[in-house]
């Protein structure tokens, strides 16, 4: 009886050690998920080659290394509709559990199959600057233990793609943000009638981001920061601009009541 009940409190110190053990070593990583997501442009569709994606990592453990990390993830096609990822659509990109320390740096990078479709017509996407294939954001996240972080890649796809000298040909020079989804600010809304189409843009101090509504006149500005933002609705013809002032505040999503655009009215002359 005495070896059964020894046997007993031997397993019981091995459970409550391992899972000592097991809680420590998740004190000492961290597991970070990077997505990525669009602020549309003016095209149908945009297609572009993303191989994958790594995180410059200053350890703060003891001995540890500074390095970039590659996270793993297998996508079913590294050719991805970029622009269908719209009114809080992510595409993720990669997941790893890493050390304790600081993510100062994000690295995308892309291939070079990458394309438009503008009219329902496919044209050219090419590098404004090849060494961009390789794109770094400075950023600046701390991991803590044992806590998961989900960092979003904003690619403006307006301000990254331009004209060209050549017909049917468009420059692409990417234009992307970053934000880590634990504290941040959203807006919501929609614009009616839904040919109006516009362009809108979320505006606080000297930065500013833009997007356009989906296919229902939704649209989506994620990852801000708390403040009065200016939000300005450039429609296209005949519909009329408008501009009014939201708050958004940590942690919640302001919602906009619909928004109501009136024809501009041709004045008649006597």
């Amino acid at each position: 009886m005495l070896k059964v009940k020894n046997l007993i409190l031997f397993l019981l110190l091995s459970v409550t050690l391992g899972a000592c053990l097991d809680g420590d070593a998740n004190q000492k990583s961290s597991l970070v998920n990077v997505y990525i997501t669009d602020a549309p442009g003016d095209f149908d569709e945009v297609y572009l080659e993303l191989k994958r994606v790594e995180v410059f990592v200053q350890n703060s453990n003891r001995g540890g290394d500074d390095a970039w990390v590659s996270l793993y993830y297998i996508p079913l096609s590294n050719v991805v509709n970029i622009s269908a990822l719209v009114n809080g659509s992510q595409l993720i990109l990669g997941r790893s559990e890493l050390p304790l320390g600081k993510i100062t740096q994000i690295k995308l990078v892309f291939g070079d199959e990458q394309y438009l479709v503008l009219d329902e017509e496919p044209l050219s996407l090419v590098w404004e600057d090849p060494s961009e294939m390789e794109y770094i954001i400075d950023v600046d996240y701390t991991l803590e233990g044992g806590r998961s972080y989900d960092i979003v890649l904003d690619i403006d796809l307006a301000r990254s793609i331009t004209d060209s000298d050549q017909e049917e040909v468009y420059l692409f020079s990417p234009k992307i943000r970053s934000f880590e989804t634990g504290s941040i600010a959203a807006i919501s809304g929609t614009v009616s009638p839904l040919a109006a189409q516009p362009y809108i843009y979320a505006i606080l101090g000297e930065d500013s981001i833009s997007t356009l509504t989906d296919d229902s006149g939704n649209f989506l500005f994620n990852g801000l920061e708390a403040g009065d933002y200016a939000i300005y609705i450039n429609p296209r013809a005949p519909y009329q601009d408008s501009l009014f002032t939201v708050t958004a505040k940590i942690d919640s999503v302001t919602v906009i009541e619909t928004i109501l655009l009136p024809e501009i009215q041709e004045e008649i002359l006597p």
